[in-house]
């Protein structure tokens, strides 16, 4: 019950809950409550929206697929509609936030290990996955657009995004800046500030809290500087 408690505490709290993970780490709650809640929310957008013709519709944004043929359309939409890809949907949106949590308590364990860290790989993963909680309102997000918009005013890349970006008109800037812009949202400023608090009470304290900060920020910046390229090639 108390470990319940902390999952929310988090939100409010981050500071007195990441002490108290940091010597009693917990792994199976946040990670099954972070599965369990993507994948409800995911169910709900997939039985509301049409996500064959979203993504038929993002990939027609790229010039590299601007001359599509209506049959392979038709085909892409048969492909996307088999039984086999939308399991195959499912299960990833309910392992996607555990995959990432993993990939992150990771990466964040061996910088920490270069730079100067106290705590073990147990209490990484712990840290990492409350401070992961905030995505359950992107989540919200998602579901609360495939409910009240219509699906022609919904982009797949912008589903559940609390960024400037969805106040932006993106046909009339560069992909890039668009990318730049709905990249740095609320909850991702969120998860970067528990990770940095987090990460204070397993890291040494000669560490400080700039480098702290700027190390977890820097990995955030290349993920940025990725999906930025990715904007560039592609076009979208």
């Amino acid at each position: 019950m108390q470990t319940i408690g902390l999952l929310f505490k988090v939100l409010w709290s981050p500071g007195e809950t990441m002490f108290l993970l940091s010597k009693n780490p917990r792994v199976l709650a946040p990670l099954l409550f972070s599965c369990l809640f993507s994948f409800a929310s995911g169910t709900v957008m997939a039985k509301k929206l049409d996500l064959a013709e979203l993504t038929i519709r993002q990939i027609e944004r790229s010039p590299q697929a601007s001359n599509l043929s209506d049959q392979q359309k038709d085909l892409m939409r048969q492909q996307m509609n088999s039984p086999l890809v939308k399991g195959f949907t499912f299960v990833s949106t309910a392992v996607g936030p555990i995959v990432i949590i993993l990939l992150v308590t990771v990466i964040y364990f061996v910088l920490f290990t270069i730079l100067g860290r106290e705590g073990g790989f147990k209490s990484f993963v712990s840290i990492t996955a409350f401070a992961f909680i905030p995505l359950i309102f992107r989540q919200l997000a998602g579901v609360l657009s495939a409910l009240f918009l219509p699906s022609s005013a919904i982009m797949l890349d912008e589903l559940g995004s609390l960024s400037p970006a969805v106040f932006l008109d993106r046909d009339s800037m560069s992909p890039v800046v668009f990318a730049a812009v709905s990249t740095v949202d609320l909850v991702s400023i969120w998860i970067l500030a528990l990770l940095i608090i987090g990460y204070g009470f397993v890291t040494r304290k000669s560490l400080s809290k700039g480098t702290r900060a700027a190390s977890v920020i820097g990995v955030f910046l290349v993920f940025v500087a990725l999906r930025l390229a990715l904007a560039a090639i592609r076009g979208v």
